[in-house]
């Protein structure tokens, strides 16, 4: 079973099909890992672990995080799934650089919106016009975060001259719709660590055979 997450495990493995690690330290929980690549979308990333830490850096972003005395046992804790939620509730530089404005996920949060806002409207012919009302707003507004905070403040579709009560507009203009999804970095990060750690593991197992 796979996830849905972007990169999809199918991406990231293509990036890191030419991985070759290097160990620069490996002494307890005290661990430097490196991993080049020649091809993919990113050449190298860094491990480092010690008591009560682990950071990955490199090409990829760099993330810190903290939970138990060896962070290699927590990670493998979900064998080779990610779970990017729990995680990031773990990183201590900065939680929220694991998520980033995405505006295809507004523009489905605010379609959603006005379907749950506008399903028991009688008047079909009117949802309709509201709704490709919306939509042409949606695909000529500016799309990064500052037109989505713009779009929420402002809009409103009234099938008549100015006054004409609204059909629909956005009531929370402070609240919600933040289009908030993943930050590619931080899944990408999240399936390095997972995979470094089977490498170490596998290096490991090799030697003691």
């Amino acid at each position: 079973m796979t996830d849905a997450y972007e990169p999809k495990l199918s991406c990231f493995d293509r990036d890191v099909a030419t991985g070759e690690m290097e160990i620069l330290q490996d002494n307890g929980l005290y661990r430097h890992l490196r991993f080049r690549f020649s091809s993919g979308g990113f050449r190298w990333f860094d491990i480092v672990t010690w008591p009560d830490r682990l950071v990955i850096t490199g090409d990829c972003e760099t993330f810190a995080f903290s939970r138990l005395e060896d962070m290699f046992e927590f990670f493998r804790s979900g064998g080779s799934r990610i779970n990017p939620g729990y995680w990031q509730e773990k990183i201590i530089d900065g939680r929220d650089r694991a998520k980033s404005f995405d505006w295809d996920t507004f523009r489905d949060a605010a379609m959603a919106c006005f379907g749950q806002a506008t399903e028991d409207m009688e008047d079909q012919e009117l949802r309709d016009e509201a709704r490709q009302d919306l939509e042409g707003t949606l695909d000529d507004s500016d799309p990064d975060i500052y037109g989505a905070v713009d779009l929420i403040r402002t809009y409103s579709y009234r099938p008549g001259p100015c006054g004409t009560p609204a059909v629909f507009q956005f009531d929370d203009p402070e609240g919600y719709l933040s289009g908030e999804d993943w930050d590619y970095h931080y899944i990408w990060c999240c399936r390095a660590i997972v995979w470094a750690i089977g490498k170490h593991d596998e290096s490991k197992e090799a030697l003691a055979a």
